[in-house]
């Protein structure tokens, strides 16, 4: 009994081995380098330095040294330098803002988009292009 056990596994197992047909490992060839595409480097830009002088911030005159000019009159803001205050900006650059137009409000943004909205959604006649053969 063992004996044909046996002997039938070993029918069955060298017919399944014939089949597989496995490709030999392929031999090796020459080496060739990997070329490692490397990413581009980042390149950092210096800051731009603050502007010396005045500049307009949300409406209120600032000095690049920690100064602001609110009602005629220049008044410091920052640490204290032991520097004299700067001269108050000119007339020009005073009235050169003035010429600027403002920005809407957001009340006045969300009129002009309601408006906006109102006319896309009004009805459009229909185009009248066709013949009536």
């Amino acid at each position: 009994m063992m004996r044909s056990i046996l002997l039938f596994l070993v029918a069955m197992t060298f017919p399944a081995a014939i089949a597989l047909n496995a490709a030999p490992t392929p031999t090796p060839g020459p080496k060739t380098k990997r070329v490692r595409k490397s990413k581009p480097l980042v390149t950092l830009s210096p800051a731009t330095p603050l502007t010396e002088g005045w500049s307009n911030v949300n409406g209120v005159w600032v000095h690049s040294d920690g100064y602001k000019y609110v009602n005629g009159q220049v008044i410091r803001v920052g640490t204290q330098t032991h520097k004299r205050p700067p001269k108050p900006p000119s007339k020009e650059l005073l009235s050169s803002l003035k010429n600027k137009p403002k920005t809407p409000s957001a009340a006045d943004a969300a009129a002009a988009k309601a408006a906006e909205k109102e006319r896309n959604l009004r009805p459009r006649p229909a185009p009248q292009t066709g013949t009536n053969l």
